[in-house]
């Protein structure tokens, strides 16, 4: 499976505040599972080696399944992995920001985040994470219980509309986030197989 584009944009739109609730302009890199970029946004006043290092970092994540602090670890001179980094034309990262997404067990993707200092980018990555595991519990639970279809150019926003009138309609008050994250995992478990 591939991240749908909407689930995409969603996850950029998580590290962007992020990044905003500490100050710091970043690149975010989301890869999909082999490691080609799928989606990127360059905030304002973030330096300009930073999109590289953010594709590089999806990459690595994707391409090898594992955060790139780890294959830092594993890289150093008496690791498995030494010398690693001098493979594909120098897109290996061996510091932290880029990690792994995964859906049912297998990596789909990755977001590689870079602009900060390393501990920055890997708090910016966090929510992230945390939010397409949400998406992915939910997308189980929709995968049982609704139906739509996908069809004309617009169905995300109407998604999203009838989703939060459902939810109003039952008393159940969502913000914005929360909506997102429902709105994701109805999409996940559309695409997922």
């Amino acid at each position: 499976m591939r991240i749908p584009y909407p689930v995409a944009q969603m996850l950029c739109t998580v590290a962007e505040a992020a990044a905003r609730d500490i100050g710091v302009p970043i690149a975010i890199a989301l890869a999909d599972e082999e490691g080609s970029l799928q989606s990127f946004v360059r905030m304002n006043g973030a330096l300009p080696a930073s999109s590289e290092i953010a594709s590089s970092k999806a990459f690595t994540s994707a391409s090898l399944r594992m955060p790139t602090h780890e294959v830092g670890s594993l890289a150093r001179p008496e690791g498995i992995l030494y010398g690693i980094q001098n493979t594909h034309g120098g897109k290996i990262i061996l510091f932290g920001g880029g990690f792994p997404l995964r859906f049912r067990g297998k990596v789909v993707g990755a977001i590689g985040i870079s602009g900060g200092t390393v501990e920055q980018d890997m708090q910016v990555a966090e929510p992230v994470i945390q939010t397409f595991g949400e998406m992915e519990r939910w997308s189980e639970h929709f995968e049982k219980t609704l139906t739509f279809s996908r069809q004309g150019g617009d169905w995300v926003h109407q998604l999203e509309k009838n989703l939060a009138f459902s939810l109003e309609r039952e008393g159940l008050a969502v913000n914005r986030v929360e909506l997102q994250i429902l709105v994701g995992g109805v999409i996940l478990a559309a695409f997922g197989d």
